[in-house]
């Protein structure tokens, strides 16, 4: 049986980027979420609006698991796949999912903008943490070469 004795290290990325999920999911449900129902019923942008909040729970749980992640190689495996769908949540809002029409409204004034915001932080958090991850590798090879 192989196992693992690996210390779990918490590192100032790993905070920051669970810190920017909770702040990203609590964001989307209150602070920037996207324009209440008019009329008969969900505009586009509500779908956008629902698509980031399911997207935003699983980031959540996945940066909780990338704390709790001994192996740098995993992580930085993680970190990459980070990267792809903050890209695609940069794409959701008035992309793949149309806004409404008017540019006042809160989807194209407060949600847009503020999702944007924060993934492009998001990712300058976790293009840190392959660099701090790459270096962690590199000393640990050192030591042992």
């Amino acid at each position: 049986m192989i196992v693992n004795n690996k210390k779990i290290k918490l590192g100032v990325t790993d905070i920051l980027l669970v810190i920017i999920a909770i702040v990203f999911t609590a964001g989307i449900r209150g602070w920037f979420k996207v324009c209440e129902p008019m009329g008969e019923g969900f505009m586009s942008c509500h779908w956008a609006g629902e698509t980031l909040k399911a997207m935003s729970i699983t980031m959540l749980v996945l940066c909780i698991i990338h704390v709790f992640m001994p192996d740098e190689k995993i992580k930085i495996g993680m970190d990459i796949a980070f990267i792809g769908v903050l890209v695609f949540s940069l794409m959701i809002p008035g992309g793949v999912i149309n806004l409404c029409m008017m540019e006042d409204m809160k989807c194209r004034s407060l949600t847009k903008p503020w999702n944007m915001g924060i993934c492009i932080v998001w990712i300058i958090i976790i293009l840190g943490d392959i660099l701090l991850c790459i270096g962690s590798l590199n000393k640990e090879k050192h030591k042992r070469g």
